[in-house]
């Protein structure tokens, strides 16, 4: 098989492009360690893959894995950054035309004795500058990483595996790390992003990327996907679908390391509130699709509660109503939305509530104003370190979503009416002055709320005027 249109595009602007980058590779490589034959045959690759599949397929079945080498080589002595994104480009595009080119690349990059070294040099030189030249690596390298881990499916060399492990973490850190920068550009963004597509189709890279505690890959990620974070739709797009591939983690030890993660980044809530925003079907239907899979029995119930909590059932209803053109998506709302319902009936109506407050997407349901249930569940919100309502002031402290800083202002005065020692508990966890500043704000419930709140917290003993009323 020949190159793809990908390969062939790629191709085709290098040959367009009377840049000095693209100067004949025999003229680039002198005075370098690269030898004039190595030179030669990237000019002879370079003009098959701007001439066609036939020409292509000919001449890496006659001289690939000579042409794979002296690509690498050009990895490793060459500094000018054009003529660096050029060789990587040559890699990707020879991994694309099929078995031959990938065996070649391959075999070359297993038969080194450093295998990805000279990849992470060129990530660990970078400079602010060189930023298309590092996204451009990373997502050549999770190309080569995939390939790789293909070639080695069920292999017995232990050593081998180790040490590709190890790069592969040195890869994934640096992704993350740059991931962290949101002074990107939305191109850069993809490329990594993708990158990591790559790499997370191995389940053993998705077990590595879930238990690195130092990266915290996945809260990176699925931080992307906040609504202030929004970048434009290919970007989104590609964080979710990150997310998507996690949840075909395997059973057991994958599947452990994935719920923790996902359940530590606060998945199910952010792609709930996503959910709600997003009008662009394919990321809808990758959403949905992730949330449909991490409510099989493999995952963590906990994922599967915090969905509930989320409100995400109310919301699969309501996007059940409009026309969908991907009939895909319609099978993965009705399965997810029947196995939330299952999941629902299994709960209290406190730990339906519990897991609303953990999820961070609280929502005017009826508990949130329901007197018998803070009369029956107040003291509920003691347990565990008093969790429910240490994240209850967390979010007052760091949402900025009306709604959540109303329901939030009108839970912490519930507790506070119902509550023996709740004006004594309030006070003790320091709500007071965050409550005072919201009293100013510019939403007129949330001010409302906040005043009511403040109003609670000062009435020394609110059980009297309870009796009164």
């Amino acid at each position: 098989p020949g190159p793809t249109r990908g390969g062939r595009e790629r191709a085709a602007a290098m040959v367009a492009s009377g840049s000095r980058a693209h100067a004949l590779w025999t003229v680039v490589a002198q005075g370098s360690a690269v030898n004039y034959d190595q030179a030669q045959l990237l000019d002879r690759l370079e003009r098959a893959l701007s001439h066609g599949s036939d020409e292509t397929a000919t001449l890496l079945t006659s001289t690939g894995p000579d042409t794979a080498a002296a690509i690498m080589s050009v990895l490793t002595h060459i500094v000018a950054e054009d003529d660096l994104i050029r060789a990587a480009n040559l890699i990707s595009s020879m991994l694309e035309c099929g078995p031959t080119g990938v065996k070649c690349v391959v075999d070359v990059v297993l038969k080194k004795e450093d295998h990805f070294t000279c990849f992470l040099n060129l990530l660990r030189s970078g400079n602010e500058l060189q930023r298309e030249l590092a996204a451009t690596v990373s997502f050549v390298m999770g190309q080569v990483f995939m390939h790789v881990a293909k070639n080695q499916s069920g292999s017995s060399n232990a050593a081998l595996q180790s040490v590709v492990e190890t790069q592969l973490l040195s890869l994934m850190s640096y992704i993350c790390s740059q991931l962290r920068d949101e002074t990107l550009k939305e191109t850069e963004v993809v490329k990594l992003l993708q990158a990591l597509g790559f790499v997370l189709r191995s389940d053993s890279a998705r077990r590595l990327f879930c238990n690195d505690q130092s990266t915290q890959g996945v809260s990176v990620v699925a931080r992307l996907v906040d609504e202030e974070m929004h970048h434009q739709i290919q970007a989104l797009y590609q964080a979710v679908f990150l997310l998507w591939l996690l949840s075909f983690a395997s059973e057991g030890e994958t599947a452990q390391a994935v719920s923790q993660a996902m359940d530590e980044a606060s998945v199910p809530r952010r792609l709930s509130l996503l959910l709600r925003e997003v009008t662009a079907e394919k990321v809808v239907r990758v959403c949905v699709s992730t949330l449909n899979n991490l409510t099989k029995s493999k995952f963590s119930p906990r994922l599967r509660r915090e969905m509930v909590g989320a409100g995400i059932t109310k919301t699969v209803e309501q996007l059940s109503v409009r026309r969908w053109a991907d009939i895909d998506i319609v099978n993965d709302m009705s399965a997810l939305g029947e196995s939330l319902r299952d999941e629902q009936k299994l709960m209290s109506t406190f730990e339906v509530y519990h897991h609303e407050v953990l999820s961070g997407a609280l929502q005017w349901t009826h508990v949130h104003s329901d007197d018998m249930f803070w009369r029956d569940n107040v003291e509920k919100l003691e347990s565990n370190n008093m969790e429910v309502l240490r994240c209850l002031v967390r979010l007052l402290n760091q949402s900025s979503d009306p709604m959540v800083l109303s329901v939030a202002c009108n839970d912490l005065a519930m507790f506070v009416k119902y509550h023996p020692r709740g004006r004594y508990i309030a006070q003790s966890l320091g709500m007071k002055t965050r409550l005072m500043q919201l009293m100013t704000s510019e939403n007129p419930d949330v001010r409302r709320h906040a005043l009511n709140c403040v109003q609670v917290i000062m009435i020394t003993h609110w059980d009297v005027v309870q009796r009164a009323s």
